[in-house]
């Protein structure tokens, strides 16, 4: 009796990569990527600013709340530059200085809300959207000169 031929092996078919053909986000999408980005920054930046400020506090200088402040206004600052600068940088075609702002004001609104929630309301708060809105604008205005025409 004769042995059966081996059976012809299976291949898979492999899909030519043709590019993304996926939708370009929209702008508004952009914007919650945007204030994601700058929380994920934004919080580890917190926590260096709060050891400096400790130090700070442990000081009888003149003015150190001021530095204090300075030194969290800083953090936050720089967070919100990241954040724009990811959103003008790897944003799609027509996302640009606004969206980066939107993003800083949307996260400044995010955490303006929780501190009321946690601390009771405070004109001080208010202080977040003062520093985040620009710095995230500035932030979206160096990655659109980043990004490759």
């Amino acid at each position: 009796m004769p042995s059966p031929s081996p059976a012809p092996k299976r291949r898979l078919t492999v899909l030519k990569d043709t590019g993304d053909e996926s939708a370009p986000r929209r702008p508004w999408q952009w914007v919650g990527f945007g204030a994601l980005a700058i929380f994920t920054a934004w919080i580890p930046l917190a926590g260096l600013a709060g050891a400096a400020a400790s130090r700070l506090g442990e000081s009888a200088l003149a003015g150190a709340e001021a530095a204090i402040v300075a030194v969290y206004a800083v953090a936050l600052g720089l967070g919100a530059a990241l954040g724009g600068f990811l959103v003008g940088r790897w944003g799609t075609a027509g996302v640009g200085l606004r969206e980066a702002a939107l993003a800083g004001l949307g996260a400044s609104a995010v955490a303006i809300v929780a501190t009321w929630v946690s601390f009771g309301l405070s004109a001080g708060a208010l202080l977040v959207a003062a520093v985040a809105t620009p710095m995230a604008a500035a932030g979206g205005r160096f990655g659109l000169r980043a990004r490759r025409p």
